[in-house]
């Protein structure tokens, strides 16, 4: 998530666990494929990765007392992954997508993040999601000949 303003997220995060479980279990297929032009993508993605599943599991763990210190912890955690997630997210949207596994990467990682964000109604123009998409459909239009 960017850092726009928006909810904690944790419960929207929740309902993604599927989505992320597929798209984790999918690294491999593509990163096999992948040419070396994306590699910069590719390593973005396994960080995203990593940092997607450590918020689930912060979601996933049972609830503090609201307020109690570890709540605070808890939520203090959660904002500090979500910041590098959406550090991610922009530079990934300011890398060119040179094969067909890039695209996938991107737009595996809009799968992953917009249900949530659209349900939730906090997405913006400047957020770092909206950039992944655009950059997407720049890289897509960039590949078409019209």
């Amino acid at each position: 998530m960017s850092q726009t303003t928006q909810p904690s997220g944790l419960s929207c995060r929740s309902a993604l666990a599927s989505v992320l479980a597929a798209t984790c279990a999918a690294l491999p297929a593509v990163a096999t494929a992948a040419t070396g032009e994306d590699t910069a993508l590719l390593a973005l993605y396994r960080e995203f990765c990593r940092v997607n599943a450590q918020i689930q599991a912060i979601d996933d763990a049972p609830e503090y007392e609201f307020g109690s210190y570890e709540d605070r912890q808890r939520e203090a955690r959660t904002n500090d992954l979500c910041r590098q997630e959406g550090q991610m997210v922009r530079k990934m949207a300011e890398i060119l997508a040179c094969s067909p596994s890039g695209l996938k990467v991107k737009a595996a990682v809009l799968q992953t993040l917009l249900p949530g964000m659209l349900r939730d109604c906090y997405i913006g123009e400047d957020s770092a999601e909206m950039h992944l998409v655009m950059s997407l459909l720049r890289d897509l239009a960039g590949s078409v000949d019209v």
